[in-house]
């Protein structure tokens, strides 16, 4: 008996054409200041996670994007504020960087939803965990950096949909394909 395949898969929102270049920007000053230890995240993949599902087969794909539909129902189209870039994980050397978004109602409320209905570690099931932000670039394979947290010109967009993203790993970096999309508030 032959396994189904297996699918990495994510949901996120992604920042519009502007918001990524203008993040991609401060990506790009971060790599000057930090050299080679530094890789910037390439801007068409500049994206907040709402939850990482993992390894999936297709078998349950049906129902992943059922829960995906019902997470959204009723969800109004929001905006996205970043204004500061932060080390993570805080507190320690970083391993990533970040620009640190608001928190506005209706994020908060589909990725509640989202955790409950496919979160498979029940640690990522617990209210106040969730730390919105878009990962910038990381710092070399097992290396940390200091990295001091710095406010940024506020970089603004709109989110009316929602995506559900595959992750394939590659030597050169992740590469993203979106499966599936929902739009928020009927969209």
């Amino acid at each position: 008996m032959s396994r189904a395949p297996v699918m990495r898969l994510f949901v996120a929102v992604y920042a519009d054409a502007e918001g990524a270049a203008a993040l991609a920007r401060h990506a790009a000053e971060i790599e000057r200041e930090h050299g080679g230890r530094f890789r910037a995240t390439a801007r068409e993949l500049i994206h907040l996670t709402l939850l990482f599902i993992g390894e999936t087969s297709e078998r349950e794909l049906d129902g992943v994007m059922e829960s995906i539909g019902r997470s959204v129902a009723g969800v109004g189209a929001f905006e996205l504020g970043a204004g500061r870039l932060v080390g993570l994980p805080t507190g320690r050397e970083a391993r990533l960087v970040a620009a640190e978004t608001d928190s506005p109602p209706g994020l908060l409320e589909v990725q509640r939803r989202l955790a409950s209905r496919l979160a498979r570690n029940p640690k990522d099931k617990r209210s106040g965990k969730y730390l919105p932000h878009l990962t910038l670039g990381r710092f070399g394979q097992g290396a940390a950096e200091a990295f001091e947290a710095r406010a940024i010109p506020e970089v603004r967009f709109g989110v009316e949909r929602v995506r559900l993203m595959r992750s394939v790993l590659r030597p050169g970096g992740a590469e993203h394909a979106e499966v599936a999309g929902f739009g928020l508030d009927g969209r």
